[in-house]
């Protein structure tokens, strides 16, 4: 009787090992191509595709997509083509590079190396096949998120579930995990397509058995973990030297914005080398699994069971001393250059770490009073907020009052809109029991109220409900604030640039602002004198720097400013908008009694997030 042949085992290690002996004889192929590929993208390709949105946006007579003007823009015949265009040049350019990686990494397994100008032909000559099964993926996995965000959405509006409930946030999970599963059970797709020649729909069609799907699912979670693990050692070692450098020069006027830009730049260049190295990496791993998948399907095994092998390889281009020192001298001269330019951006933010940041009171100190009520402004006042915020629009007998809602219904309890009423009638509706029992009978006030209330007290910040029912709202609201003159004291703003646009032509002396909770293209070309910005969703380090080279203050409103204060400080953002801006003084005083060092490694930071 024969003996038993003991059952195979995966060795994750080994296919680890296999995948490393690969990358490192074909290390200067995919570098090299990466490199190239990034440098035809940046100068070639994104340029003309930013010239062709630049048409697209003129000739539509935007010079900017903010809010609400993105929808129509996008179901616009332009728009449609915008959106086709984007996706298609997304879709190419991940094309040509992933598949060209996967073309030099397939050579060396078959030990016939191609080279990077031929990796890149073969890559735009099969890009169309390429692109199919991209983007049938993408489809996919589009439908995936759409699916899990309607959902979310539906809990949300209906369970009134916050963004961060138990529900929100086990749909999350569930969403990655479906997207994860789905991603392993394409993990061939790409090579059955290209180096097979196998149709789109066949392609996706192969069947992985439950135990290598499995196994797939480990293995790949394994590197990832493995490239998270690496990445995070690498970048706290560095973070530590920075800190001690920074530490070591934090009195010294003369050294210390040279380091950090230094530390600045050699971040950037681990980063990108992080990148490069790790990108090829995963396409090796891959390609093995590939081809070690090739060698379970001819053995019949239901796993895949690597052996330890050495690459065979012909032509391998042998990496010189001279070759290396020649990349050094390119990093170090990289590293120069872009230090020299960051000198003056970095000793900027230096000069301005303990710079004055404005509060303002969202729609009063509406935290513990209602919401645009003269109570809520007395609050701000007490509060010593620089500005109040405040929200006008117009009644049906044209009256310019204050109140943020268009329906009454959530803070009066009437179900009637602010244009349907007559000033009379809005007065007689009670806006403060909603909020508290103390505030019974508080009025919605008119914009006059308010000022009485205010002038030489506090700042306004007036922002411009446009519903489309109002009939002069804006010429009022601007002669308002020039008949009781307060045009130093107050800014006008309002998510409708049209509306400000009007308030420019009107006085060209008050000052304006645009709300802007997302926005497509080039904002600078925005004549206003403020951005009031959805931190999340828009605010960069870039956004703020732009908008301060052009003049253009940076306001930021949140309702949870908890955590976040001293990045968006660091950020260099010059108001704060919030309900309670007594807990954003003190958040602001807090940081302001840091230590400079401190201060210095959250800015560095935000430079390099």
């Amino acid at each position: 009787m024969s003996p038993k042949i003991p059952p195979q085992k995966y060795q994750v290690a080994t296919l680890f090992r296999n995948s490393f002996t690969a990358f490192k004889v074909s290390l200067y192929d995919t570098i090299t191509y990466q490199v190239l590929f990034a440098i035809l993208l940046n100068i070639v390709i994104l340029p003309i595709l930013y010239l062709i949105y630049d048409f697209l946006f003129d000739i539509q007579g935007y010079p900017a997509l903010l809010n609400t003007d993105i929808a129509s823009f996008l179901f616009s015949l332009r728009g449609i083509i915008a959106v086709l265009l984007f996706a298609f040049v997304t879709i190419a350019i991940y094309c040509i590079e992933q598949f060209g990686l996967l073309f030099i990494t397939a050579s060396y397994q078959t030990g016939e190396r191609m080279t990077v100008v031929s990796a890149l032909r073969q890559s735009a000559k099969q890009l169309p096949v390429e692109s199919a099964a991209v983007a049938r993926k993408a489809l996919c996995y589009v439908a995936v998120l759409a699916f899990f965000l309607v959902i979310a959405v539906i809990n949300i509006v209906y369970r009134d579930s916050g963004f961060f409930s138990p529900s929100i946030i086990i749909l999350a999970l569930l969403c990655i995990l479906s997207l994860y599963l789905l991603y392993i059970r394409w993990i061939f797709v790409d090579y059955f397509v290209v180096l097979e020649g196998k149709k789109v729909s066949d392609a996706f069609a192969y069947t992985l058995n439950r135990k290598l799907f499995l196994e797939l699912v480990v293995t790949v979670l394994a590197w990832i973990l493995l490239i998270w693990l690496c990445s995070t050692v690498i970048l706290l070692v560095f973070s530590a030297l920075s800190w001690l450098l920074l530490y070591v020069v934090v009195d010294n006027p003369i050294l210390l914005a040279p380091v950090f830009s230094v530390l600045v730049a050699l971040f950037s260049l681990i980063f990108i080398i992080l990148s490069l190295v790790f990108m090829s990496l995963t396409s090796n791993l891959f390609t093995e699994l590939y081809y070690q998948n090739k060698a379970r399907e001819r053995t019949g095994s239901d796993i895949i069971v690597p052996e330890p092998k050495e690459m065979c390889f012909r032509s391998t281009p042998e990496v010189r001393k001279k070759q290396i020192r020649a990349a050094l001298g390119i990093c170090l001269v990289g590293i120069a250059i872009a230090t020299f330019f960051l000198i003056p951006v970095v000793q900027d933010d230096i000069d301005s770490i303990d710079k004055t940041v404005y509060v303002t009171a969202h729609r009063g100190s509406s935290a513990r009073a209602p919401q645009n009520t003269i109570s809520a402004f007395e609050a701000a006042i007490e509060d010593k907020a620089d500005y109040a915020e405040l929200d006008v629009q117009e009644t049906k007998d044209g009256v310019v009052v204050v109140v943020h809602d268009y329906n009454l219904l959530q803070v009066g309890g009437v179900d009637a809109n602010i244009w349907d009423l007559d000033y009379s009638e809005l007065q007689k509706i009670d806006v403060g029991s909603s909020f508290s029992p103390e505030f019974a009978g508080e009025k919605v006030p008119t914009l006059d109220e308010v000022i009485d209330v205010t002038k030489g007290k506090i700042k306004l910040n007036i922002e411009l409900k446009i519903s489309g029912h109002e009939k002069n709202l804006v010429e009022k609201t601007v002669q308002i604030v020039e008949a009781r003159g307060i045009q130093d004291e107050c800014v006008l703003s309002s998510l409708d640039y049209g509306a400000l646009q009007e308030v420019r032509a009107l006085n060209p002396d008050l000052q304006i602002g645009i709300i802007i909770t997302y926005v497509i293209g080039d904002y600078a070309k925005l004549d206003v004198d403020f951005y009031s910005v959805e931190p999340n969703l828009v605010l960069t380090k870039k956004f703020v720097r732009d908008a301060h080279d052009d003049n253009k203050e940076v306001h930021i409103w949140t309702l949870s400013p908890k955590a976040d204060v001293s990045g968006y400080v660091d950020l260099g953002v010059d108001n704060i908008i919030n309900d309670d801006p007594v807990m954003i003084r003190e958040l602001l005083h807090e940081k302001q009694n840091r230590s400079k060092i401190e201060k210095l490694t959250t800015k560095f930071v935000t430079f390099v997030e």
